[in-house]
Formats: structure tokens, C-alpha cells, sequence
């Protein structure tokens, strides 16, 4: 009785909600712990996270950038794994003397009890030496955790769409 029960569970769970239909916003599974969160606040919490990180990399604001981050926090981009206090160190050498942005869209998840997950495409762009205007364009996917009223970021993988380009 007790595999088909635990048989049973792994199938319903397998069978959940998927993504919201239309690159929409965050498909919630209810759990006992989250059923009466809201799917819409938890997403503009989410995405209002990721933007004050965004902010505070461009602005090399090393407490800006670890406030959103878990202890854990892991950042895979080309395939260089930096934790918190290493991208932190690596920003401050690159320095902020390069301004850049940052344009998120298709942002995709879902959230089951306190971890989401996201897919999203970033847009990025910055003035390159002699003036260039250069550009990426990037396949992330970020693991979100609830902590307390807050989530932090505890995984963001960025996979290179388009790799960085300049024009003059």
C-alpha cells in the first residue's frame, strides 16, 4: 500500500500546472504552505528582486548585489561558476566605468510552496571601446527562495543567445 501511495503522489505531482498559457507571468502550485499566496504579487516581487540586482551590478554596489542572494548563491555564465562574493570581486575589477543595460522579456516560471523558477531572455547592451555600440542577447533561467516576506536569487544560469557583438 505504501508504494502505491508514495506511486500515486509522484504522478500527481508530475501531472501539475505547467507554465502559464502565452509566455504569461508564474503558474503557482498550490502546496498547504502557499495556496493562498497570490501568483501576480509573488511575480513582481520576483521580478522587482531581480531588478534592484541588475541595478546594483551596474552600479558595482557590492551590499546591493549580495542582499538579494542566498548563502548558496550560484552564478553560471559561460561556464565560469562564481558565488556571491566572487562576482562581487569580479565587477569591482571590471569596474564601473562602462555603462550597460538590461532588457528582460518572456519571463516564464513557476513557484511550487516557498522556490520558483524563471526562464526569461535578457537583452544587454554597453558602449564598447572607441564608442562601439555592442550588444548580447541571453537564455537565463534564475531559481528563486521565499525568505520570509523576500526572494532571493540562489541560481541564475545565463546561456549566450547571441554572443556580445560591436558596431561602431
Amino acid at each position: 500500500m505504501r508504494c502505491i501511495l508514495v506511486v500515486t503522489m509522484l504522478a500527481v505531482a508530475a501531472c501539475g500546472p505547467n507554465d502559464s498559457p502565452g509566455g504569461g507571468d508564474v503558474a503557482q502550485t498550490p502546496s498547504s504552505a502557499s495556496a493562498a499566496r497570490d501568483p501576480a504579487t509573488d511575480s513582481a516581487a520576483m521580478r522587482a528582486t531581480l531588478d534592484g540586482w541588475y541595478r546594483a551590478m551596474q552600479a558595482v554596489d557590492s551590499a546591493g548585489i549580495l542582499a538579494p542572494l542566498t548563502p548558496q548563491f550560484l552564478l553560471l555564465e559561460d561556464t565560469l561558476p562564481l558565488s556571491g562574493p566572487e562576482l562581487v570581486a569580479r565587477l569591482k575589477q571590471a569596474g564601473s566605468g562602462t555603462p550597460w543595460t538590461f532588457a528582460f522579456s518572456d519571463w516564464r516560471g513557476r513557484i511550487v510552496g516557498d522556490v520558483a523558477w524563471t526562464t526569461l531572455r535578457n537583452h544587454e547592451t554597453m558602449q564598447g571601446e572607441g564608442g562601439k555600440h555592442c550588444q548580447a542577447d541571453f537564455l537565463e533561467t534564475i531559481v528563486f527562495v521565499r525568505d520570509g516576506g523576500r526572494w532571493l536569487i540562489d541560481r541564475y544560469h545565463a546561456a549566450a543567445l547571441h554572443r556580445w557583438s560591436c558596431a561602431p
